[in-house]
């Protein structure tokens, strides 16, 4: 959905559908899912490769524009799908969970899965080819480095290159400093929310284009974001109440229905020493009672 527009840039607020297999809620990439969104719609790129896609929502975000937007764009997703030191390790899993997510909703977009390491994967590319690209692998300052001096020649002079994590400094995360010093050479924008996000633009009018919005998306993705986040832990938490409110109601119809077998339960007692009393006090029962005491006598005396 198209929420604002101005002379440069469309604004939407847009439906992910990948997120009923994987709810993306709190990963890392989140913050800036809407923002990948825009940026595709607005700028229609003809190839867009992501290297380390992990489960998916930077990948996924950009299939969602180009799908909603009808675009003819190619999406290339580089990864081992075996994991690393930041991401961790895992198993098939993940990668059948992207594959799923690629055929259950974006079937008819033209998504390569490139099964492969980042310098084996390079060669299968043109220089001066690439639209976009997206450096998300190891995290290390060496290993991003490595990406960006690897890869560069294969985005085209007008293209774009973004990296995620550009405000994360704790153990060997080394981005930011790859980013403090590609900021002093080249035209860039940057998110400081979601662990940071980069944008450099290779072309100097493309930056100019793009430049004079930064002050606003830095204020108004961040309250996207807070937005889509208050409403999603609004909804756990009507979700919450709304079990909460479903057990106290069936713990009531128990309690009520237990209410009702132990008021039966005492009115059948009653009606039980009622009968009692009732054999108590008739001729029968006290003729029986002298004949149990007449009987105790005899055996007592046979035994003497």
């Amino acid at each position: 959905m198209k929420v604002g527009i101005d002379k440069l840039w469309n604004y939407y607020e847009p439906q992910f559908e990948y997120e009923k297999i994987f709810p993306d809620f709190g990963w890392p990439w989140f913050g800036h899912k809407y923002f990948a969104y825009d940026f595709i719609r607005n700028l229609k790129p003809q190839i867009i490769v992501e290297l380390g896609t992990h489960r998916g929502t930077s990948f996924f975000s950009m299939c969602q524009a180009v799908k909603d937007g009808k675009l003819k764009t190619k999406l290339y997703a580089v990864d081992t799908w075996k994991g690393d030191e930041h991401a961790g390790f895992y198993d098939e899993t993940i990668f059948n969970e992207v594959n799923k997510i690629k055929k259950t909703y974006y079937s008819k977009q033209n998504i390569i899965l490139l099964r492969s390491l980042f310098d084996d994967a390079v060669a299968k590319f043109k220089n001066n080819s690439i639209d976009i690209l997206h450096i998300d692998g190891l995290h290390t300052y060496e290993a991003v480095k490595h990406d960006f001096n690897n890869w560069f020649n294969k985005v085209k002079t007008n293209g774009t290159i973004i990296f995620h994590d550009t405000n994360e400094k704790k153990g060997d995360f080394g981005v930011y400093k790859l980013w403090d010093k590609l900021k002093k050479k080249y035209k860039t924008l940057e998110f400081f929310h979601s662990h940071g996000l980069g944008i450099l633009f290779k072309n100097q009018t493309s930056a100019q284009n793009h430049k004079a919005f930064e002050t606003i998306w830095q204020k108004y993705y961040p309250i996207l974001t807070d937005k889509k986040v208050l409403t999603i832990q609004l909804q756990q938490y009507l979700s919450e109440i709304k079990k909460i409110k479903e057990e106290f109601t069936k713990k009531s119809f128990e309690a009520e229905n237990y209410k009702k077998e132990l008021t039966q339960t005492k009115i059948e007692n009653q009606n039980l020493i009622n009968i009692l009393n009732k054999i108590k006090s008739a001729k029968f029962f006290r003729l029986w009672q002298k004949y149990c005491k007449l009987r105790d006598s005899i055996i007592k005396q046979h035994k003497v």
